[in-house]
């Protein structure tokens, strides 16, 4: 048997066992990534919260009048955590 032979025989080999063990349980890339993107999405939309309810208790009393807020209720809002 030749050196080609060889290694022609070692690549079908190599692909009948990377099908073998994604079909009895192997990999779960696609889902953990997909995973992390919902995890991060997540995580940013709660920073997003965080940082426009600490922006909105920074404000002056003429910035809340300009867009239409009292002051009682921003500083009620920007005392939220941040998971709610």
């Amino acid at each position: 048997m030749s050196t080609i032979d060889t290694i022609c025989l070692s690549r079908v080999e190599a692909k009948s066992t990377k099908s073998a063990s994604t079909l009895f349980g192997g990999d779960y890339s696609e889902e953990r990534e997909s995973l992390l993107k919902r995890l991060w999405g997540f995580y940013c939309e709660l920073a997003a919260k965080r940082r426009s309810r600490l922006a909105l208790g920074e404000m002056s009393d003429w910035q809340l009048k300009d867009i239409g807020v009292n002051e009682k209720d921003a500083r009620q809002e920007s005392a939220v955590p941040f998971w709610r």
